[in-house]
């Protein structure tokens, strides 16, 4: 098959749903049948996946987007990244960044960060969001920025609603108290939004080091199960 490599016609990755193999199932473990049934339709729009701000609190980064809104046939692909490590999959849940990467042209970022999962030393754990950070750390030549450390030990999506926001406020720091990044544009990735209380307490500590804008970008929307 053509632009499949020599490797895949002895060790071929199958489509994660229904089994089938094409250059799509090779490049992003679901083929092209599937990707036309559950993700083409829900691409049908011309305005971007804009996350709407809350009003009823304070909103520390200027603008969030999403990639895909998660309903349950993306609950099952991320489940199957992240739990059984089906790391091509985490281009699947890129597609459709060239819409951002377009809208943020005018103003692009200078720095990106991942937001850190895990307090531990050490490799990190893979991130499903690795791999669209990667992507526009290329496109826009513009370093990660690693000095944001989680410090606490406890994971967000154990938190009931009202203590994700608690929690969000002690569990991340910079390793420098000190940090000034005055005119700076940052983009955060992130895997999924929830309440948005991760992204919200990192952007704010990104706005006292003096930033000027913090763009977020997350592959899954909640929500939408």
């Amino acid at each position: 098959m053509r632009g499949v490599s020599f490797v895949s016609i002895f060790f071929p990755k199958f489509c994660v749903l229904c089994g089938g193999f094409d250059l799509f199932s090779e490049t992003m473990a679901v083929c092209k049948p599937c990707t036309k049934l559950h993700y083409l339709p829900q691409k049908q729009k011309l305005i971007p996946n804009q996350v709407k701000p809350q009003s009823d609190r304070f909103v520390f980064y200027d603008q969030a987007f999403f990639l895909q809104r998660r309903g349950s046939f993306e609950k099952t692909l991320f489940q199957s990244l992240k739990f059984e490590n089906e790391r091509p999959l985490a281009k699947y849940f890129c597609l459709g960044q060239g819409t951002l990467t377009n809208l943020l042209k005018e103003d692009p970022p200078n720095l990106a960060v991942l937001v850190p999962s895990s307090p531990k030393s050490g490799p990190r754990p893979y991130h499903a969001s690795y791999a669209l950070l990667e992507k526009w750390k290329k496109l826009w030549k513009i370093r990660e920025d690693t000095s944001l450390r989680k410090v606490s030990a406890d994971k967000q999506s154990a938190q009931g609603f009202e203590n994700r926001f608690f929690h969000a406020k002690k569990a991340f720091q910079f390793i420098k108290s000190d940090r000034i990044m005055e005119g700076v544009h940052v983009l955060i990735v992130d895997d999924i939004f929830t309440t948005g209380a991760t992204v919200n307490e990192i952007a704010r500590l990104y706005k006292q080091a003096g930033v000027r804008k913090v763009t977020c970008v997350v592959l899954l929307l909640s929500g939408g199960d």
